[in-house]
């Protein structure tokens, strides 16, 4: 469940809510029978200190695992992992994450493996980055399952630490009452979300394609120096550099008031095989001057981007490019971040040269950008107010969803907020500004508890998705 809630609301306000949502007798009953003794709770930045508040947690905790009945039995410790997230989802494919709380309760073995593991453990370093990782529905048309791994906030300025992560033990008496026991501060943790409604995991990912895959002709790792237009060689970026100009100038005409702000501009790496078996007529390409909206040909093109990360084509933002003369003309650079890891497990050399050493190689899980393959590009949209509402599509609340918060300047919006607290029952959902790590796993074994929660598999394909606003949900 996720009980999200305005920051100007008080402690008293969220307990009360969620009291009365725990109070359901059958919910009770459940968490009971099942012998739940596993809690993951994730909040937005505005409560960092709420999580760190152990009369809050312990409220928090006695009131989603109130006791049914007044008999007197020996109740197992409760194993909580707290941590702080950038924001939970949004309401809406436009919208800002909501600020609040996201919750989920199951047997520890089963949703936070590994959760006691020495290796995940921060010690006593307070600037250490950590994440936590999800293991979910494959996508559609795969088998095994998929890793979601998501960053956390940056925490400095509400308690000093880079990143805000606990594991924790509690007691509950035979009143009910909820004591810590311990606490430690964690790098990692994987928690096990499997959904039971559907059989994958549905991507939704906003851009705007500006032009029809392009066939990369010299590259070298993630650098892309010329591609394929009209069945020439062209510099890499001069496609970019003549149509940029007219897409800040139409959204200027279109929103006059409105300051201009940097665009994100990304491609879609096309393995050939996937050229040969995928085709892209009902691609619609951004044209300036066009009746279409922005928004039109966002909705028009999530259904072909789901299909590409299907299709285990990469996505990666583009550095820098542009300008340049000879050799050296037009060249564009490619994020080569595919994975996560932590600032100690830094591989940033190693991926350096072994996207050198596969440069050669046109398989979508090695190289970055080899030539042969296919650049999909495309842009950051801008949806006006009045296209939002037309094309807006909420997210679905009784899922599990996991997004990419808007910028790194986010402050969460409560304009819309009907009251200072609302519980979503049967959600789950977070928000990273960085973005989201996926790594697909064809021949997943299954969680290992005993080793940090190590998913094992045969082999995977990993992408980073860090486009404002794209989410994933079960």
């Amino acid at each position: 469940m996720s009980p999200n809630s305005s920051p100007q609301a008080t402690q008293k306000q969220v307990l009360d809510e969620l009291s009365k949502h725990a109070s359901e007798a059958t919910e009770r009953a459940r968490n009971e029978a099942s012998g739940i003794n596993g809690v993951a709770v994730l909040a937005s930045k505005d409560f960092t200190n709420w999580l760190e508040d152990e009369n809050f947690m312990s409220a928090f905790l006695e009131t989603i695992f109130k006791p049914t009945s007044t008999v007197q039995t020996n109740r197992p410790a409760l194993h909580v992992l707290s941590g702080i997230t950038d924001g939970l989802s949004p309401n809406g494919l436009s919208s800002e994450p909501r600020s609040g709380f996201s919750v989920l309760c199951g047997p520890t073995d089963n949703i936070l493996p590994g959760l006691w593991a020495k290796e995940s453990f921060a010690g006593t370093n307070q600037d250490r980055a950590s994440c936590v990782s999800f293991m979910i529905n494959p996508l559609h048309g795969h088998i095994g399952a998929l890793e979601v791994t998501l960053p956390l906030a940056n925490t400095i300025f509400q308690n000093g630490r880079r990143s805000t992560l606990y594991a924790s033990k509690w007691d509950i008496s035979n009143e009910g009452t909820v004591a810590l026991r311990t606490r430690y501060p964690k790098v990692t943790q994987r928690i096990v979300a499997k959904g039971e409604s559907v059989d994958y995991t549905s991507p939704e990912i906003s851009l705007l394609p500006l032009t029809p895959p392009r066939k990369i002709v010299a590259s070298l790792g993630n650098i892309v120096r010329q591609v394929e237009v009209d069945g020439s060689a062209t510099p890499a970026s001069k496609e970019l550099e003549a149509i940029m100009p007219g897409i800040f100038e139409e959204r200027a005409q279109r929103e006059p008031t409105s300051s201009p702000r940097p665009v994100g501009v990304w491609c879609w790496v096309i393995p050939p095989h996937v050229m040969e078996i995928k085709k892209f007529n009902n691609l619609k390409l951004y044209k300036a001057g066009s009746s279409q909206t922005e928004a039109d040909i966002v909705l028009n093109s999530r259904e072909i981007f789901s299909e590409l990360l299907s299709y285990q084509c990469r996505l990666h933002k583009i550095l820098s490019g542009g300008g340049g003369w000879g050799l050296k003309q037009g060249l564009l650079s490619l994020d080569p971040e595919t994975s996560f890891s932590l600032p100690d497990q830094d591989d940033e050399m190693e991926m350096f040269i072994r996207s050198f050493m596969e440069r050669d190689s046109g398989e979508p899980t090695s190289g970055l950008a080899a030539p042969g393959s296919f650049l999909l590009f495309c842009v950051e949209p801008q949806v006006t107010d009045s296209e939002g509402l037309s094309s807006q599509q909420l997210v679905p609340t009784e899922t599990w969803s996991f997004g990419v918060a808007p910028n790194l300047d986010y402050t969460p919006s409560h304009k819309s907020r009907l009251g200072p607290v609302e519980i979503i029952g049967g959600h789950f959902g977070i928000s990273s500004t960085t973005g989201l790590f996926l790594r697909a796993i064809p021949e997943f074994g299954g969680i290992d508890s005993k080793n940090g929660g190590e998913g094992k598999s045969e082999g995977s394909f990993t992408t980073k998705i860090d486009v404002p606003g794209a989410y994933f949900y079960v």
